[in-house]
């Protein structure tokens, strides 16, 4: 059985190489897609939290008067 060659050897790992670099691109263009749902999920319990915390900032200033 022959065994392989150095020069063959590193042509395999430089193959496997670039099949990982392929999906670590995939990977953070998928990262990149979902920014704009979390930023807009934030948002959004941002903004009812601080419709919360008014409504009660509300009712308080309503009942010390």
């Amino acid at each position: 059985m022959p065994e392989r060659g150095a020069e063959e050897i590193r042509q395999e790992l430089a193959a496997a190489r670039q099949l990982l670099a392929d999906d670590l691109d995939a990977l953070r263009a998928e990262a990149r897609s979902l920014v704009p749902v979390a930023l807009a999920g934030l948002v959004a319990i941002g903004l009812l939290s601080r419709r919360k915390v008014l409504r009660t900032g509300v009712k308080l200033l309503w009942k010390l008067r």
